[in-house]
């Protein structure tokens, strides 16, 4: 009879394919806290705790080192994935420092129709729903196919009620003063740059037991675009102490999203420098947000940190093409400033758009390396504040909507 049934006693560790991560946002700062987790997908994780030590010079008869004492303790690590829809937007609104908007739409019809007006508003005819059910600023996306317009934009609401959206629609489509076609729509979906703390727990479940990394902020976040690989993405955190712990604090876990992976062939959408594509195709695309100045406070009387410094965001992007025309690198002679974007989505329709919303140009390059090769443009971008705030947005791609 042929053999069944596995061979006991193989492993000699535990694997890597069963262990699981998984976070939660926390109520109160470094407490891990109860209820529902979150099931993280990823490609690999470095979560791990650095102990602070110190061996005094203690004068003594015989030569060795005196006792080492531990002085302090922190984690920090990166966790690695490749780029898929809803995966990591509560890490992203963790270094935005944000909050997610709920999705609102409004469409234009012949009783009601969207204006845009020379002086850098939108009016609706409108009984002020729409208005009402919006964030007082993020991200808005206007779409007329009929007057090949697809524009997305930070905007503001004003003390009119009006919705302020800045001067580059304006000056992209060369509109002064006009309504947008019936059918024509406007949808608020995203995330931009706020002043809101935000610490994780993250819990490592490994030999029955989990470890618990508390107090973790999200120091930075780097996604890359390039040609011929998976789209990836990095977040980088600092936290203040780490546990093995035989108790689940969790009340449960969701699971981790099943959405499809993105790929940088029919899922790229395209790349805009100040409402222009480059000439030539685009060869990467990288999006650096980090928690600039960001810090622990420590004191005596426990091990980790007492409270946590989230720093200024600094918002980057670099971005490679082949080179064709000088359109961007006039823009950077002029000192330009305006929104810098890069998009992706999923087959299923739904994506994201990376927006700079205030990036200038610096240190173009477009070097002769080599023979028998193309030349291929950098350009690096640097984001700024918009008047009243405003540096980086993400508008989310949802298929239908």
């Amino acid at each position: 009879m042929p053999y069944t049934g596995a061979t006991a006693g193989y492993a000699a560790g535990e694997q890597t394919n069963t262990s699981k991560l998984d976070y939660a946002l926390e109520t109160t700062f470094n407490v891990a806290p109860g209820g529902a987790y979150q099931r993280l997908r990823m490609t690999g994780e470095s979560l791990a705790v650095q102990d602070g030590v110190a061996t005094p010079d203690e004068i003594n008869d015989i030569p060795e080192d005196a006792e080492t004492v531990l002085t302090s303790r922190s984690t920090r690590g990166s966790i690695n994935g490749v780029v898929s829809y809803g995966t990591y937007d509560d890490l992203l609104a963790g270094v935005l420092g944000a909050d997610w908007s709920a999705s609102a739409k409004f469409t234009s019809t012949d009783a009601s129709a969207i204006r845009l007006n020379s002086n850098l508003i939108i009016n609706l005819g409108d009984d002020g729903g729409f208005k009402a059910s919006i964030p007082a600023a993020g991200i808005v996306h206007i779409l007329d196919t009929t007057k090949a317009i697809d524009y997305s934009t930070h905007y503001s609401i004003d003390y009119g009620g009006h919705i302020n959206i800045g001067s580059g629609f304006f000056t992209e489509y060369n509109w002064n003063d006009g309504t947008l076609t019936p059918g024509a729509t406007l949808t608020v979906n995203g995330i931009t740059n706020d002043k809101l703390g935000k610490t994780f727990t993250f819990r490592k479940a490994l030999a029955g037991q989990w470890q618990h990394f508390t107090g973790n902020m999200v120091s930075q976040v780097q996604i890359s675009l390039q040609q011929g690989q998976a789209p990836t993405i990095q977040i980088d955190v600092v936290g203040s102490d780490m546990k093995v712990s035989t108790v689940d604090v969790s009340g449960s876990v969701n699971a981790a999203t099943s959405t499809a992976i993105m790929n940088t062939v029919d899922g790229f959408l395209g790349c805009k420098i100040f409402g222009t594509a480059p000439a030539g195709c685009i060869r990467s695309a990288s999006i650096t947000l980090s928690r600039n100045g960001n810090a622990q406070d420590t004191g005596m009387g426990h091990v980790g940190a007492c409270g946590v410094q989230f720093g200024s965001l600094q918002a980057r992007m670099e971005i490679q093409y082949f080179f064709k025309d000088y359109t961007q690198f006039l823009a950077w002679q002029a000192g330009q400033k305006g929104v810098v974007s890069v998009s992706i989505q999923d087959a299923s329709g739904n994506g994201y758009e990376f927006m700079m919303l205030n990036g200038r140009i610096f240190n173009p390059t477009n070097p002769i390396s080599q023979k028998n090769s193309t030349i291929v443009t950098t350009v690096s971008v640097t984001g700024n504040p918009l008047p009243g705030g405003g540096t980086f947005g993400i508008r989310r791609i949802v298929a239908g909507v």
